[in-house]
């Protein structure tokens, strides 16, 4: 396993939520916001614009009044900047990950790898994951594979490396280093 990339992960979940709001703000009614009868009253045009970001549409429209802060009826770009620097800072539940990364914004095996690992992952159990905790398990996997390939080697598979300072010096390092053990078992 190569160490994982969370940040790349969120960003990637994040940069599809961001596309999809502006080609649905292209079709906006108001021109400042995304009202709730904007996201299920969809042109054929925009749905056709949409392509396979339809599960970023799914979230906005679930997730209307969450995302609404303000309570003013429309998703507004200053919220849609709330809601993801929230799930920057926060994370991402494994719902979130399922369905904003399903577009294929996202690298599947790193996004499949978090899934498969989630709750392993999300050390802290608040069920969420962040970027820290994606890469502190990837470093932590790479430690412990590291580890378990080395933990088998042992001292009587190493050989004596012989000093190459002088080629008719055909002593080894560690006689080199220690003369006494020489001249001791030479008495």
């Amino acid at each position: 396993m190569s160490i994982l990339n969370g940040q790349s992960l969120l960003a990637g979940a994040l940069a599809g939520l961001t596309d999809t709001y502006s080609t649905l703000m292209s079709s906006s009614k108001s021109g400042t916001g995304l009202t709730l009868e904007d996201l299920t009253n969809l042109s054929s045009t925009t749905k056709l614009n949409l392509g396979k970001n339809s599960n970023f549409l799914q979230y906005l429209t679930a997730n209307f009044n969450n995302i609404d802060k303000d309570g003013d009826g429309e998703i507004t770009s200053k919220d849609m900047s709330q809601i993801m620097n929230t799930m920057q800072s926060r994370g991402m539940t494994y719902n979130e990950l399922q369905t904003l990364c399903a577009t294929g914004n996202c690298d599947n095996t790193l996004l499949s790898t978090v899934l498969t690992y989630f709750n392993k992952i999300d050390s802290n159990g608040d069920g969420r994951v962040t970027s820290e905790e994606i890469t502190k398990f990837g470093i932590n996997c790479e430690r412990e594979e590291i580890e378990q390939k080395y933990k088998s080697f042992r001292a009587s598979e190493t050989s004596l490396f012989y000093n190459d300072g002088v080629e008719d010096d055909t002593s080894s390092v560690l006689d080199t280093l220690r003369p006494n053990l020489n001249s001791s078992s030479n008495s």
